[in-house]
């Protein structure tokens, strides 16, 4: 019998939260306003903009599983993850108030470069904090329900951000005496917040005795084979793979919703710019008082079953959506009613699910590789969140768009796939893979008990969740630590 282990305090999870706040402003930000920052402020032609952007998704096919790599590896006396929040809040805020900071007249080349080397080092950053602080999570706690309720915590953080960086940036730029020394100082103010944020966080919470402590020694391999090894131990893991293919496509989709939605509403509703905060805020509202009744449906229900129900309420807000005619905004607001209802449950379904995952992981390979596992699942969340702007910004030039002015019919076209049913059909395409998704309450109390003892419970050798039997030997101990085995200095 595997013993319950302890729950979090409330100040923890409120501590842990804060991170969220302020790393989540900056993706809100970026999601929903970077693109028409470049497109109709710093005047930069959308394909340039796309194509910049798309520069530091090539490193990040590099940047995230080596980061992760590393992350595993690492000890200190500030723990395995937390020393990368201590180190890395400063510079991250230095390089996420770059990106807003796009020199005027610069020429198409120019702006490419720029661009693609501030966007860059921010993503990379980015991924230098956010990762270690989404394996701290999985580290705190090893319950199953007990992560729902982690989770929740920090989605209200996250959704505190979102508010922040949809909202508060539009505000502070129509204050400023112009667009484009608005979003500079936003952008640096939203920089400092993130990193004081991240700072909390790292000061107020810390990682359990067992990352601390010295690992066990290992054979000498070359950092590449170590990498490789990992990674094909990591896409062995069937229900990772299931759960990371859905987010993405989930990722995709929303992420087309957020890029397109100022569009939409300015050109396809024909509203004023000043109606995009408040059109945010509603969404972002609804999101927020759905959470505690998502948490509710997954304390009786099955996490993967929950995730379906929330995208399909998702997809069909979404299909409804290109139906909308310009002064309909009742009726906007009606579908973000259930368009925020259904998002609610990405929001605190898919992330509670990933440390699941991670434990059949630990039950395979008999070693907690978490920061490779939340590398290659960073990894795939940037690139849908990447190809998703760039669609945006190849359908916005391939249908002739011009910033600033009344869009033609095909432009207006575009726009209106770009919110409604493109995205919609990328969350239906994540449901059969939900629903192939194999780890349930039961299961994972099986897992948890193969982790303590060493041995794979019948129903778990026979192969039914993707099993396999892991390289080399290993011992009872080895699969009862809850970090990886080896590591470098920090």
């Amino acid at each position: 019998m595997t013993a319950t282990p302890p729950r979090l305090g409330t100040g923890t999870k409120l501590s842990y939260a804060v991170g969220n706040v302020g790393l989540q402003m900056l993706v809100a930000a970026m999601s929903f306003l970077l693109m028409i920052f470049y497109t109709d402020v710093a005047l930069v032609p959308p394909a340039i903009a796309g194509a910049a952007l798309l520069v530091g998704k090539f490193w990040d096919a590099v940047n995230d599983p080596l980061l992760g790599w590393m992350s595993d590896r690492t000890r200190s006396r500030h723990g395995r993850h937390r020393v990368y929040l201590l180190y890395g809040a400063l510079p991250l805020a230095l390089a996420a108030a770059a990106v807003w900071m796009v020199p005027p007249g610069l020429s198409p080349l120019a702006a490419f470069v720029w661009i693609a080397l501030t966007y860059t080092l921010f993503d990379t950053l980015m991924t230098l904090v956010q990762l270690p602080y989404s394996a701290l999570a999985t580290e705190l706690t090893l319950d199953y329900d007990e992560r729902t309720s982690l989770t929740a915590f920090a989605s209200m953080g996250a959704l505190l951000g979102f508010v922040g960086g949809s909202v508060l940036m539009p505000l502070l730029v129509r204050a400023a005496p112009d667009a484009r020394t608005g979003y500079a100082l936003a952008g640096l103010c939203f920089g400092v917040f993130a990193g004081l944020c991240v700072a909390w966080v790292a000061w107020r919470v810390r990682e359990p005795a067992h990352c601390i402590q010295p690992p066990a020694t290992h054979p000498q391999v070359s950092m590449a084979a170590s990498v490789r090894r990992t990674l094909q131990v990591t896409l062995r893991n069937r229900p990772f793979v299931l759960l990371v293919g859905a987010v993405g496509l989930v990722r995709l989709g929303l992420t087309l919703v957020q890029g397109a939605l100022a569009y939409f509403v300015v050109y396809r509703l024909q509203g004023d710019k000043s109606d995009l905060p408040r059109f945010m805020g509603i969404l972002l509202l609804v999101v927020g008082v759905s959470l505690f009744g998502w948490k509710r449906v997954v304390d009786g229900w099955e996490k993967s079953r929950t995730y379906v129900l929330g995208l399909l309420l998702c997809a069909a807000g979404l299909v409804a959506l290109y139906f909308l005619q310009p002064g309909q905004h009742v009726a906007m607001v009606a579908l973000l009613v259930l368009i925020g209802l259904g998002m609610g449950a990405h929001w605190i379904v898919p992330f509670s699910m990933v440390p699941d995952t991670i434990d059949h992981g630990h039950m395979q390979a008999g070693e907690r590789t978490t920061g490779m596992y939340l590398g290659f699942y960073g990894l795939v969340d940037k690139l849908a969140r990447t190809l998703a702007t760039v669609l945006i910004a190849g359908m916005l030039d391939w249908t002739g768009y011009v910033p600033n002015v009344p869009q033609g019919d095909q432009a207006l076209q575009g726009i209106a796939l770009m919110t409604g049913p493109l995205p919609a059909l990328c969350l239906l395409l994540a449901i059969p893979l939900l629903l192939a998704y194999p780890i349930t309450r039961a299961q994972h109390a099986a897992i948890r008990q193969g982790v303590d003892t060493g041995i794979a419970p019948p129903a778990l050798q026979s192969g039914g969740m993707g099993s396999t039997e892991p390289e080399g030997s290993t011992t009872r101990s080895a699969r009862q630590n809850g970090c990886a085995q080896d590591a470098r200095p920090a």
